[in-house]
């Protein structure tokens, strides 16, 4: 095999410490397992391994052996009887006996009579529950998973009995989450979780043949219940390397995925080498199968990025490595330098190693952003040379090899003297760079007048852009330089939240931190806090290390939390995220924040409902003016990209852009450049003119609608890349954040209820947002008065239904902070239950709502009506004759428009009918509701419930038809646990 170059006193040999590794792992196995009395079938070789005991490779009697020598025809009561008395002259019980004896009691307590009955009860289960599963008129499974439940608390052994049942199912051979087999699984595993069905005997149950060949059972066909298995049966039992085996094979068979989820799940991975499951991976371009394997493991993850590393090296001879290999099907397109630098550098990231131990991800990394800046400057010139030059000097570092890379590129924009500066700046000899660029840098030293250009900070305030086009074509600074101040001691900190704290004050918002090259840690540097005549420049750098967590929450509180001043952001999801991650201690704290207002939403609602917002800029000159593309409204003369987010909305709303030059600065520079504080400071007081404006134009427009919308919650939750990260370590990441317990917001509950005065569920009126939709009709089958929003709908839209229509918010989560910020602790309650049952109880108890048996079912479950015609079984015969005659193909509905035109030209018993109809509230004519018109839906009642029910409810709101049917006594028991709450 070919091997990858290896440097010297590299700190982790790849191969050879994995396969050593491995080699005292199964030394040591097998001493164990000749201790222990293991069988020479579990330690056996792969060639030597009968891995399938009558499956596949087996005869069907050799099966059922196997099945019957792991499932003893003993009822759970017998067994737990022989266990507590112990009277037996033989070991008959699973408590008596050690590991080393289970197979030798198996053997003398099981006879062939004893097999075939055995396997004769399994077999019967297993046609019960394939009966009931093929049963096409119940489409809910619950009686399946309630009769396997009943089994597995009576049979002696479970773990058996369900691989029996799996592997003999009939579709356990399809690869989908719809099969009986996978199902089974499924609940087993369900059933395995909770406490109480944990089998005290499950030590001696779960023998290491069973688990082999529940593992080869689960990856025969496909590796769709593999993940169950694992959990249900234990196999990533710290003791398990009997498995390795069963990997190697599929190895051996160039099943790599295979490998590689069973490794990674199982937590097999230093047995084998990245060469051996990794590198076949990258070479077919699965790469998403890497994290799998390598979940959980530390070690192996920094081998497989020094992997990647090697490869990435251009002297490397892929082609030698994809030959030696032997694996088929290789991506060859994939296998050079860029593409694996990328999944290095994400891996990298991922799992937190040094670039230091990856000098070729690295110089690659560098190379990318040195490229990409010089595509800033040169080709699109949206940097001025100050801030360009600091990212240059941050993106190469102190890398020789970017250092000589760099002189190479700007020699392909012909910049000979930027070169031979930037060669002088890092004193690189002769030999290391071009001759041309050398020769020019001599002709410099020997006439320095010739260039003005610099870069050690003579002339760091130079920009791309004239002073005469900052000032006509940029929106410019508004308020003096006097007016801005930099916030870096304890003194300026207590004047600065002084100002902003008083009432009526409006604040805009924003940061800036460092743009992040490669691997680099990103962090905020400045938030800057602008009010009408003044702006403070909150060097969070400085502060983060004199202010103590009680300053830092006492601002939180006295800005984002205070209901008195209104502050305005764009893009503030970033901003909060950031400033999270500075302070994580603030989260809790950010999550009471009110009055923060996203002008991105704003400007939505204004700039749509208007043709042209730009005001007069008092340029009547058109020389003068700037020239604009008369398509896209944008200046022509600077970059498209400036047309986008908060430079657009100023062009939009004041007349001309911001200018972007400073943005991609090194913010944690100290002394901030003046190009940068202008920059800083104008990002923030240009929110305040922007908000202004939109206000000036709704009012103009008469546009009604809340100019305070509230703001995303969206930065509280995980990060996509916190929830890898976990992942990658093994762990469990709580996915659904819970918000605070509700105890800590209690408000007194609304109408007077509470637990000592109940209320009707009539009384309650809620409104549910789309992830609590099963909540709510729950709640609406009870009686509660019932607002449920329908997915498209989002939170801004309950807020809105709570103040219209006086509702009680239910939500549960990060939302449920953004809606308590609008409509108060009074009018929403955040539900913390998980299961709708659960939380309808929660609910209940918590508003004081005494359920009665005549309150199920009040409700429409369609439209939340409470209102009901109550229609005897003849006339409703009559209405659903009448609906049949109007939708035939014979009914004329030019007929019908003329009798309801002209009742005279109806027949008598036509006329007579209409007269019992209208009675009962309805109009016979059309088959609708007398009082709205709507129609009845009398054509969704089957013909043969006509003559069984006497009496139908029509829903007057929505017309639709319910009657008490033969299960509804049943139904109304599902509701048992609400009907005893208060009793």
């Amino acid at each position: 095999m070919y091997t990858l170059p290896v440097e010297e006193n590299e700190p982790v040999k790849i191969l050879q410490a994995s396969v050593k590794k491995g080699k005292t792992k199964s030394n040591r196995s097998s001493l164990a397992a000749k201790k222990r009395g293991i069988s020479k079938h579990s330690m056996a070789q792969p060639d030597e391994l009968n891995l399938v005991p009558g499956g596949a490779e087996g005869n069907l009697e050799e099966c059922d052996n196997f099945y019957a020598a792991h499932f003893p025809p003993l009822q759970k009561e017998e067994l737990d009887r022989k266990t507590k008395s112990g009277s037996s002259t033989k070991a008959t019980s699973f408590k008596q006996i050690s590991v080393t004896n289970t197979s030798k009691w198996m053997a003398a307590n099981m006879d062939k009579t004893q097999r075939e009955t055995t396997v004769g009860e399994m077999k019967k289960i297993l046609e019960e529950l394939e009966d009931k599963w093929g049963d096409d008129t119940k489409k809910d499974k619950t009686n399946v998973y309630r009769t396997l439940r009943h089994h597995l608390s009576k049979c002696t052994n479970p773990y058996t009995l369900v691989a029996y049942i799996v592997e003999k199912s009939k579709d356990y051979h399809l690869p989908k989450t719809s099969t009986l087999a996978y199902c089974i699984m499924k609940e087993f595993d369900n059933w395995c979780s909770s406490k109480e069905n944990i089998h005290k005997y499950s030590q001696f149950l779960l023998t290491q043949d069973l688990k082999l060949h529940v593992l080869h059972m689960c990856t025969r066909y496909h590796m769709t219940m593999i993940g169950l298995a694992i959990k249900a049966f234990q196999l990533d039992h710290p003791e398990n390397s009997f498995l390795v085996p069963v990997l190697r094979c599929f190895l051996e068979k160039h099943k790599f995925k295979e490998a590689a989820v069973c490794a990674g799940k199982l937590g097999l991975q230093d047995h084998f080498s990245v060469e051996e499951i990794v590198l076949p991976l990258i070479l077919q371009d699965k790469v998403n199968l890497i994290e799998t394997f390598l979940m959980g493991n530390p070690g192996q993850q920094l081998l497989v990025v020094q992997m990647l590393d090697r490869l990435c090296d251009r002297s490397v001879d892929m082609a030698a490595i994809i030959g030696s290999s032997g694996v088929q099907n290789v991506k060859r397109e994939k296998m050079h330098w860029k593409p694996l630098s990328k999944l290095a550098a994400r891996l990298m990231k991922l799992y937190d190693i040094s670039p230091d131990l990856c000098p070729n991800i690295s110089n690659a990394r560098g190379l990318g952003a040195v490229k990409y800046l010089l595509y800033k400057r040169y080709i699109e010139g949206s940097m001025g040379a100050g801030s360009w030059e600091e990212m240059v000097q941050s993106a190469v570092g102190d890398s020789a090899f970017l250092k000589e890379q760099l002189i190479e590129q700007l020699m392909c924009y012909n910049e000979t003297t930027a070169a031979a500066k930037w060669a002088d700046h890092y004193e690189l000899s002769d030999e290391c760079i071009p001759p041309v660029v050398a020769e020019h840098r001599k002709s410099l030293k020997e006439n320095p007048g010739l260039t003005t250009e610099n870069i050690d900070g003579e002339d760091w305030d130079a920009d791309c852009y004239t002073d005469g086009d900052i000032k006509t074509s940029w929106y410019p600074l508004k308020i003096s330089q006097d007016a801005i101040t930099m916030v870096n001691t304890k003194e300026s900190y207590s004047a600065c939240l002084q100002r902003l704290s008083r009432p009526g004050t409006t604040i805009g918002i924003d940061s800036e931190w460092k743009p992040g090259f490669g691997n680099t840690v990103q962090r905020l540097a400045l938030m800057q806090l602008a009010v009408l005549d003044h702006i403070y420049l909150l060097d969070i750098i400085y502060l983060s290390q004199h202010l103590q967590e009680d300053d830092w929450q006492q601002f939180v509180a006295c800005v984002f939390c205070n209901p008195a001043i209104l502050k305005l952001g764009y893009g503030l999801d970033s901003d909060f995220q950031m400033f999270v991650k500075m302070f994580p201690f603030l989260k809790e704290n950010l999550s009471h924040m009110c009055r923060v207002v996203e002008l991105e939403k704003v400007a939505q609602k204004v700039i749509d409902k208007t043709v042209n917002l730009l005001p007069e800029t008092g340029q009547s000159d058109e020389e003068d003016a700037p020239l604009e593309d008369c398509d896209s409204g944008v200046n022509i003369k600077f970059p498209k990209k400036e047309a986008r987010g908060l430079s657009e909305l100023v062009r939009q709303t004041l007349g001309r852009p911001l200018s972007k030059t400073e943005q991609m600065s090194n913010w944690e520079r100290r002394p901030l450049r003046p190009a940068q504080i202008t920059y800083a400071a104008l990002d923030a007081h240009v929110l305040l003119e922007v908000y202004d404006e939109l206000i000036r134009q709704a009012q103009k427009l008469k546009m009604n609608f809340d100019m305070e919308p509230p703001v995303s919650m969206k930065w509280m939750k995980a990060s996509k890349r916190d929830k890898m990260k976990a992942k990658a370590k093994g762990q469990k990441f709580p996915y659904k954040n819970k918000s605070p317990k509700t105890t800590q917001y209690t408000s007194p509950h609304p109408r007077g209820a509470g637990p000592s005065h109940h209320m009707s569920p009539g009384q309650l009126k809620v409104v549910v947002d789309s992830m609590l939709q099963g909540l709510g009709r729950q709640l609406r089958s009870c009686g509660v008065d019932v607002y449920i929003l329908e997915n498209h709908e989002d939170h801004d839209r309950t807020i809105e239904i709570c103040r219209m229509q006086n509702r009680i918010v239910l939500t549960s989560g990060n939302p449920y902070i953004m809606v308590r910020s609008h409509v108060g602790e009074h009018m929403c309650y955040c539900v913390q239950s998980v299961t709708a049952r659960e939380q309808v109880i929660e609910v209940m108890e918590h508003f004081g709502v005494k359920v009665k048996t005549e309150d199920i079912f009040s409700r429409c479950q369609v439209c939340n009506g409470d209102q009901y015609l109550k229609i005897p079984q003849k006339q409703t015969r009559q209405l659903w004759f009448r609906k049949q005659q109007q939708s035939s193909v014979t009914g004329s509905r030019v007929q019908m428009l003329m009798n309801i035109a002209n009742p005279s030209s109806m027949s008598e018993a036509d006329m007579l009918c209409m007269k019992d109809l209208a009675s009962y509230g309805v109009n016979w004519t059309n088959v609708s509701v007398a009082t709205n018109g709507a129609p009845i839906h009398i054509e969704t009642v089957p013909e043969g419930i006509l003559e069984k029910v006497d009496l139908f409810y029509v829903c007057q709101k929505c017309g639709k038809v319910f009657w008490e049917g033969s299960h509804f006594t049943k139904v109304k028991e599902q509701f048992a646990h609400v009907l005893t709450l208060g009793e």
